[in-house]
């Protein structure tokens, strides 16, 4: 299992990440919030992979970067950054840096980039067959049962006790292992193979 370090100074971001990773089967060994931080936790966890926030405190995330890949060439980084220029990237992938996600991308657009500098497929980026069948977590049966009934973000989580962001975290989760497109896709997917009962569709009210 790909084993990967998280580096994000926003808690809920970074919660968020985790969170999803982790419904799609991947490995989250630890988690930092600063740079410095970063390079430590990478020398004693030895992650395959740190996606790593390049706007960080006490060591901007291009240093951390540098530091990491120097004392653990073997190790992969994926860039955090709101840049798109390619004179940025280009700095970076002289340090070693092999793929940049922007933060305004998709989650499955991480999901590539770990595909690419790890070799390896992902659970929710690999379309399901019928002799696999998804595995749900019990919060994402709940998630997915909250969406039968045509239910928002907000009322999901007021419904479970999360925040609509945790909400919409598990939501891109589910939609990640049943190759859902929208919510519609994942509904019909997980009544089709009896990951939610069909009475659950029933309800109306939060």
């Amino acid at each position: 299992m790909t084993r990967i370090l998280l580096v994000e100074d926003h808690v809920l971001v970074r919660q968020s990440l985790s969170a999803f990773l982790g419904g799609v089967g991947l490995e989250v060994v630890g988690e930092a919030s600063n740079g410095a931080e970063a390079v430590a936790l990478a020398n004693e966890l030895e992650p395959d992979i740190v996606i790593m926030d390049i706007r960080l405190p006490v060591m901007n995330g291009v240093e951390a970067a540098r530091q990491l890949l120097v004392q653990r060439p073997q190790t992969h980084v994926i860039a955090l950054t709101a840049y798109n220029e390619q004179a940025y990237q280009r700095a970076l992938a002289q340090i070693g840096v092999e793929a940049f996600v922007l933060k305004t991308a998709e989650f499955s657009e991480l999901l590539r980039a770990i595909e690419q500098v790890s070799g390896q497929p992902t659970s929710g980026t690999s379309a399901s067959t019928p002799e696999q069948t998804p595995t749900l977590t019990e919060r994402e049966r709940q998630v997915l049962s909250c969406a039968a009934r045509g239910w928002t973000n907000k009322q999901i989580g007021q419904h479970l006790g999360i925040s609509s962001r945790t909400a919409q975290v598990h939501l891109q989760a589910i939609y990640q292992k049943l190759d859902a497109a929208n919510r519609t896709e994942a509904v019909l997917r997980g009544l089709s193979l009896n990951l939610i009962p069909p009475l659950d569709v029933d309800g109306d009210d939060a």
